[in-house]
């Protein structure tokens, strides 16, 4: 695992970043969220009936199974409040009404076609308009279409801004806690239109919502009308058939029994026409009592909502009426613009509190009118008049029928027309089955309740909902922040590079580390004055301070003649060299620096630099035959003696060292340079590439590895490591180069 400190660290070195991250997301945020537009909610509480008909027992019995019943039934209505039928029934209204309001102008259209969205002639328009015209949204229960209509209303309603997703973003529905109340609220950028959608999409889905669930109610209806109808048919057909038979044979003289059965027949159908005329005016009742009832709280509602604003209108012209008095006093009366504004607050005060007392008398006596109570009772007696005179219909047609087979039985008595008799018999028996089926339908159908309803219809929002600027910005800061960190976490987890002394370890399995060089700026970076260097920046001393503490781990081992090597190219080995060379001269001791990567040799910039001891160079190169290996040094006569670091370049070899290096000759080499020298270091070539730095190692007293902190151990080092390691005491240890000044602890 990753050192949790070395971590910290990370974020410690990056907190400017961090902080900067936050600031501009929550900067952005804020001024994201200021730009927005604002925003009004409407809502509207609506009571459903599930807990009335569903609520848990109150001896607890199945309490489980019937709270989720309740649950499940609050989920599927809420679903079926947001699907899709339900709000296309709102896009419908919506559209009419805006389409309408900018054709004839007398109406506002709280919408215009957004530009961007508008890909619609004014010819697709019109046609919407025109098929929107003819659809009763109050009796529909099933709002599909024809393909070419839904894909026009949805083309349409896309750039008005009514469509599906669009509104479905706006809608809000919930259930208003533990209560069998639904909230349903809408959320969009007028207040108006706020109020208007909600109160508009509640009583369309209620309607909606009644049309659904007394579908099957009508179909019976439907379906009785038919099948009454049809038996109507057949009943009236025999009767015909029968009537006809008779007449041909010529119809007998009625005897006193028949003449009472006759009159007996006709008062029956007198007393029918009545029950049937009875029937109608009855349902007639029912209805105008209906619409009654929706206009008076229709009308209601306005005058209510008419008389609040009166009273506030009359609040605020007395509090104006008093200021503009206290005024008046404070400045006697002198101030003619003062009595002015205070004559004309008078006069509107004396206008609302008129106004306000003529609406108190309407309500008054729209108080003494018929109460929706006693409405209620006159539809429900004229409801059950209705019924009574449906049944006493019903009961009088039997007897009609009865008494009339009865008269044809006296009158004729042959086979066919008893079998007609029969059949007529039979036919009325199967019409008074179906049409007190077609009744039952009906006051099915007509009795049904919504079990929705309106507990609180919408209001008009005074103030936009709360756009949250600030807690959103404080919490986009904190995501980024959270964000950042973890990224930085990541990125530091996945960095499998040799940061620091204690990750060194860690990769290289804990190969022995001699010390650490910090990094600094190598430009106008100069070896010679480093040491004496006064005033330095904190780079440059972390720098030398760490080229001390190496100095002084060397200083304390008695092995001159030091190999520095490297894993592979760029690690830094060329600049660690140079950098221990000038430490120890720093110490007083004299260095040499013997350029031994034959495949990539020093520029000559750095070892064809003149110096005091080229003369005994030269003749040392010359001594043992290397003069084709190693590159000569130009005379100097005239440089101080005091330099303490010299260096041999080589003129660059493709061979490896035992090719061409005798190794008799180049230990003589070598023990001469010492005699003239505290400290040799050697360089060779990268491990990894060439075989150079192996055939060398015999000729040094120790070997010295560079590692670069910004480097990788990868699987292909594994073996360079090992090789390292079984080196033992030969080893001298492991150089990291380029290290973070804030990794050297």
């Amino acid at each position: 695992m990753m050192d949790f400190g070395y971590l910290l660290r990370i974020l410690a070195r990056r907190k400017w970043l961090i902080i900067g991250a936050m600031a501009v997301a929550a900067l952005a945020t804020y001024m994201f969220i200021g730009l927005r537009p604002e925003k009004y909610k409407a809502s509207v509480i609506m009571a459903t009936g599930i807990v009335n008909y569903k609520g848990i027992n109150s001896d607890n019995s199945d309490a489980f199974v019937q709270q989720y019943q309740v649950q499940n039934a609050f989920s599927n209505l809420i679903e079926f409040v947001q699907s899709r039928s339900s709000i296309k029934i709102l896009t419908i209204h919506m559209l009419r009404h805006d389409l309408s309001a900018s054709i004839n102008g007398v109406e506002k259209p709280f919408r215009k076609a957004n530009p961007n969205f508008a890909q619609f002639s004014q010819e697709e328009q019109n046609q919407l308009l025109a098929e929107l015209s003819k659809i009763n949204l109050d009796s529909i229960n099933d709002p599909s279409f024809s393909q070419q209509f839904d894909y026009l209303l949805d083309k349409i309603a896309r750039g008005y801004g009514y469509d599906h997703d669009a509104i479905q973003r706006s809608l809000s529905v919930k259930r208003k806690g533990e209560t069998d109340y639904l909230s349903i609220e809408v959320v969009t950028e007028d207040p108006l239109l706020s109020q208007y959608m909600t109160n508009t999409f509640t009583t369309r889905f209620l309607r909606y919502y009644h049309n659904i669930s007394v579908r099957e109610k009508r179909k019976n209806v439907e379906s009785y009308t038919k099948l009454a109808a049809e038996k109507k048919y057949v009943v009236d057909s025999i009767n015909n058939v029968l009537f006809e038979y008779l007449k041909a044979k010529g119809l007998p003289v009625l005897g006193k029994q028949s003449e009472e059965l006759v009159g007996q027949i006709t008062k029956l159908e007198i007393e029918r026409q009545r029950a049937e005329s009875l029937k109608k005016s009855s349902a007639g009742s029912v209805e105008r009592i209906k619409k009654y009832e929706d206009t008076r709280e229709s009308r209601d509602a306005r005058e209510i909502q008419n008389s609040v604003e009166e009273k506030n209108n009359t609040v605020d012209q007395m509090e104006r009426v008093r200021e503009l008095t206290q005024k008046s006093l404070e400045a006697k009366g002198k101030d003619p613009d003062v009595e002015a504004e205070l004559a004309d607050a008078k006069s509107e005060l004396n206008a609302s509190v008129r106004g306000s007392a003529r609406i108190q008398g309407k309500l008054r006596t729209e108080d003494s009118k018929r109460t929706k109570e006693d409405l209620y009772k006159e539809r429900v007696a004229s409801d059950l008049d209705r019924i009574d005179a449906e049944e006493n219909y019903s009961q009088l047609n039997n007897e009609i029928w009865s008494l009339k087979n009865k008269l044809g039985a006296m009158v004729v008595s042959d086979e066919i027309s008893t079998r007609l008799k029969t059949e007529e018999a039979r036919a009325v028996s199967e019409f008074d089955k179906v049409n007190e089926e077609l009744i039952n339908a009906k006051l099915n159908l007509e009795n049904a309740e919504n079990p929705l309803s309106i507990v609180e219809n919408a209001q008009l929002p005074e103030w936009p909902e709360p756009n949250r600027q600030t807690l959103l910005s404080i919490f986009a800061a904190i995501v980024t922040g959270t964000l950042a960190i973890i990224a930085l976490f990541l990125l530091a987890y996945l960095d499998s590079s040799l940061q620091s002394p204690d990750l060194f370890k860690k990769y290289t399995n804990q190969l022995p580390l001699l010390g650490s060089i910090s990094a600094v700026p190598v430009k106008g970076l100069d070896f010679a004055t480093l040491f004496a260097a006064k005033n330095a920046t904190q780079p440059v001393t972390v720098f030398r301070e760490s080229l001390r503490k190496l100095r002084s781990i060397l200083l304390q081992n008695p092995e001159r003649i030091y190999m520095i090597v490297s894993l592979k190219d760029g690690e830094g080995k060329t600049f660690a060299m140079h950098a221990l060379a000038h430490s120890l001269a720093a110490n007083h001791k004299r260095v040499l620096m013997l350029d031994t990567n034959f495949k990539t040799p020093l520029s000559e910039e750095y070892s064809d630099t003149p110096t005091p001891n080229s003369a005994i160079l030269n003749k040392i190169i010359r001594d043992n035959g290397l003069a084709n290996i190693f590159l000569m040094k130009n005379p100097a006569e005239d440089l101080k003696t005091e330099q303490r670091v010299d260096i041999i370049g080589n003129v660059g070899i493709q061979k490896s060292p035992s090719e061409i290096l005798d190794p008799e000759r180049f230990r003589h080499f070598l023990a001469e340079l010492s005699g003239h020298y505290d400290y040799i270091l050697m360089e060779a070539a990268s491990l990894n590439q060439y075989s150079d730095a192996y055939e060398l190692v015999s000729f040094a007293d120790k070997v010295i590895a560079v590692f670069n902190a910004k480097s990788n151990i990868s699987h292909a080092d594994s073996e360079a490591l090992e090789n390292l390691r079984e080196l033992r005491e030969k080893f001298a240890g492991a150089i990291l180069t380029e290290v973070d000044a804030r990794n050297m602890n």
